[in-house]
């Protein structure tokens, strides 16, 4: 009985100074956790266990020359922050249109800031429309998010969306100027329904606000990218009143609309409107899911309040309702998933392949092309 208990305190002590030896070897490594997230999680998706407020970070051996800086920001769906890195060569700015809710369109009023030295320095509109003009070589695209977005989680998407979908294609596309246009869209009302009419009547007004942010650039040579209820902001602003005609620029828009969700009452009083408004965009690629639940709720509705209309970007632009240039749909089905979510869409190679080239075609244009100032 004796020699058993030792046995087993020999062997409690041999496994206490292994592990003691294994903690000692990893003091200055990285220890990642899992940075796979989705507006939608489920048990299954958290692979391993996340870290509230705390970082673990490589400690290189020796230093690395590098114009490439590193932020952190706060994952507010894992409740954890993440390192982000932004290369050297390209640069992420902030827009809040968030106090905007009934479009307003004073854009002096709105809350800029840009990624500098790894930290979030405070800006104004028109440091950002003359660098888009100043003929570098990088090509400004702006991102619009969806629903249930607060600020916080509005500047973590920028980043992860700078991530997956421009990071990746670094070797394979033009030095980009990646703008988040953020809007008021976080939940308010309990049920999700309910919810969704508020943001979805909302992301109509917005639209003109957005419209009067194009107009604050001097020319169309841009890719737009909107997600969710943002490609309503972005159909709300190519709508807009506000949004000014330019006959001398021949540039146009590259627009990327992903997982759509369009407002019922819009496709039946602004799209239907005798003579469709024409719109300075060269094409349009939209990229859905046929098993994600959010885009066939938002059709549904849409087919209840006007049971003969079409559904989808597609259709609306085919029957001659809907003006957004050269369309294409891709259903990514098979690289995103069934979730609605944008980290799993911009994980989607076929997305990220479709940006590298819209981001190539700006760059071309940006060469070729005169700079156009109205």
């Amino acid at each position: 009985m004796i020699n058993s208990i030792s046995r087993l305190f020999f062997i409690g002590l041999v496994c206490a100074s292994t592990l003691c030896l294994l903690a000692t070897s990893l003091v200055g490594q990285q220890v990642f956790v899992d940075d796979h997230t989705a507006t939608i999680v489920e048990p299954s998706d958290v692979i391993e266990p996340f870290y509230e407020n705390e970082i673990f970070e490589v400690v290189d051996s020796a230093p690395q020359v590098t114009d490439d800086q590193r932020l952190v920001i706060k994952n507010p769906c894992l409740r954890r922050r993440e390192v982000f890195t932004v290369l050297g060569r390209d640069e992420v700015w902030f827009i809040s249109a968030r106090d905007f809710i009934a479009g307003e369109t004073d854009v002096a009023e709105l809350k800029v800031c840009q990624a500098v030295d790894g930290d979030l320095v405070e800006r104004s509109l028109s440091d950002l429309t003359t660098a888009h003009q100043s003929g570098d070589a990088l090509s400004t695209m702006i991102y619009v998010h969806g629903n249930q977005t607060d600020e916080e989680f509005a500047l973590f998407r920028g980043f992860q969306i700078y991530r997956n979908a421009l990071a990746s294609t670094s070797g394979s596309r033009a030095p980009v100027r990646l703008v988040v246009w953020a809007w008021k869209s976080e939940q308010e009302k309990p049920r999700l329904y309910p919810d969704f009419k508020l943001k979805a009547e909302r992301s109509i007004l917005v639209g003109d606000t957005f419209a009067a942010t194009l107009n604050q650039f001097s020319d169309q040579n841009m890719v737009v990218f909107g997600y969710s209820l943002g490609v309503q902001v972005l159909l709300s602003a190519f709508d807009s009143s506000h949004f000014l005609p330019r006959p001398n620029d021949s540039t146009q828009y590259q627009v990327m609309f992903a997982a759509p969700a369009i407002n019922a009452r819009f496709v039946a009083c602004n799209m239907l409107k005798p003579g469709c408004k024409v719109v300075p965009i060269e094409r349009s690629i939209v990229f859905t899911n046929r098993k994600d639940r959010a885009i066939r709720v938002a059709q549904s509705i849409i087919r209840r309040e006007n049971p003969a209309v079409e559904t989808t970007i597609v259709g609306l632009s085919n029957t001659g309702k809907l003006n957004v240039g050269s369309v294409t749909e891709i259903d990514i089905f098979e690289e995103a998933g069934r979730f609605h979510s944008i980290e799993r869409y911009t994980r989607s190679n076929t997305l990220q392949n479709v940006t590298a080239d819209f981001l190539n075609r700006v760059a071309s244009m940006k060469s070729n092309q005169p700079l156009i100032l109205e």
